[in-house]
């Protein structure tokens, strides 16, 4: 992100480093990579990953630097301070962190969030791409659609298809091909250079308000911040009851349709008991009570479902070997920034947000109810 004095401020970095830190406060002897495999995927998470053999299946890493080199024959998700992903990748990518670089060919769609985004000339998406940043550059081919949301843009690459820009200033060079329409949200008209072909024109509307924390909030400094939030709870919450996450897990595990419905009822329930109670008089400090606890619920549940998440992953990792502490805060942040990209997909990302919270309410809720019986 840019603000308004033009200093380059990375919110993802910030984050991921903020997250690295704590992992590393909780866990300071703790220095190897932890790798593993389910099937044909490859599960990666330590402060430097380096994938060079590639992967038969699908590639999920988290760490505070990921290279990647090696063929991917899935998809590929990665989440990080710096990525350099120079991969062939046969599926999908899904990227995000402080700085990420994409240099190497992506068979479907690709989805990239971070403060400075980089698409090299090499680079090559044979489907849609879907940024989100503070600075992006998309120097590569691009095979059937461009979005963008970003407070600087420059586009001096290959577009097979349609462009929707929305950004504080938008430049295309002079080597820049757009073989459909480039349409333009932002304070003042792009700065296209001689040289370049935009084949279907260009539709230009116009923001003066417009800014990364106003039109484009999906990927604005209030949602990093706000993700950064998410990461030091989940943090603290794992470092000080590391059973926690083992706990829910299994919870959700056991019986995921009874935890969606536990869930589900105390979502829509709770709100209709604290109507009634405030009816009385009597009952308007347990209202306030219970509210206060509803409130609390709401992002125990988003964490809970991450974390059950996370240790479903690492459990098939590490085969039933120990799982540290470490490897759940590291997997715990690379959950919550998936799905903080894919919870921004228009309609989708508001069902998925839901199901999240109230399975992990409803998880909480069992695994509560275990815990209490076995004491």
């Amino acid at each position: 992100m840019t603000d308004v004095s033009g200093r380059r401020i990375s919110p993802a970095l910030i984050i991921c480093l903020c997250g690295c830190l704590a992992a590393q406060a909780v866990c300071a002897r703790e220095h190897e990579t932890a790798t593993g495999t389910f099937g044909n995927d490859v599960f990666m998470a330590g402060s430097n990953v380096r994938v060079t053999d590639g992967s038969a299946g699908d590639a999920i890493l988290a760490g505070a630097w990921i290279s990647t080199s090696g063929p991917v024959r899935g998809d590929v998700v990665a989440t990080g301070g710096q990525l350099d992903l120079g991969a062939s990748v046969d599926g999908g990518l899904y990227a995000a962190g402080g700085r990420v670089r994409l240099d190497g060919k992506v068979g479907r769609n690709a989805r990239v969030a971070g403060g400075h985004v980089d698409v090299g000339s090499d680079a090559e998406v044979q489907g849609g791409l879907t940024i989100g940043g503070g600075e992006v550059a998309v120097n590569g081919r691009i095979g059937k659609y461009l979005q963008v949301g970003a407070g600087r843009t420059r586009i001096d690459g290959h577009v097979g298809g349609d462009v929707d820009v929305a950004s504080g200033e938008l430049s295309v060079g002079p080597d820049a091909v757009i073989d459909g329409v480039l349409t333009y949200y932002g304070p003042q008209p792009a700065t296209v250079a001689r040289g370049a072909l935009i084949h279907g024109g260009t539709h230009y509307v116009e923001r003066k308000d417009w800014s990364p924390r106003g039109h484009h909030r999906k990927f604005g400094v209030g949602a990093w911040i706000w993700l950064a939030g998410w990461i030091i709870a989940g943090t603290v919450l794992l470092a000080l009851w590391p059973g926690f996450a083992h706990s829910v897990s299994e919870a959700a595990r056991r019986q995921p349709g009874i935890a969606l419905l536990l869930g589900f009822a105390v979502l829509v329930c709770v709100p209709v008991a604290l109507l009634l109670l405030t009816i009385s008089i009597i009952g308007i400090p347990l209202a306030l009570l219970l509210l206060c606890l509803y409130l609390l619920l709401l992002p125990l549940g988003y964490l809970a479902a991450a974390a059950a998440i996370g240790e479903w992953l690492l459990t098939r990792m590490h085969r039933g070997a120990a799982v540290l502490t470490r490897d759940r805060i590291l997997m715990l942040i690379a959950v919550l920034i998936v799905l903080f990209v894919i919870t921004r997909v228009p309609i989708l990302g508001g069902a998925l947000r839901f199901l999240v919270i109230i399975a992990g309410i409803g998880s909480l809720v069992i695994a509560s109810a275990a815990r209490h019986r076995a004491a």
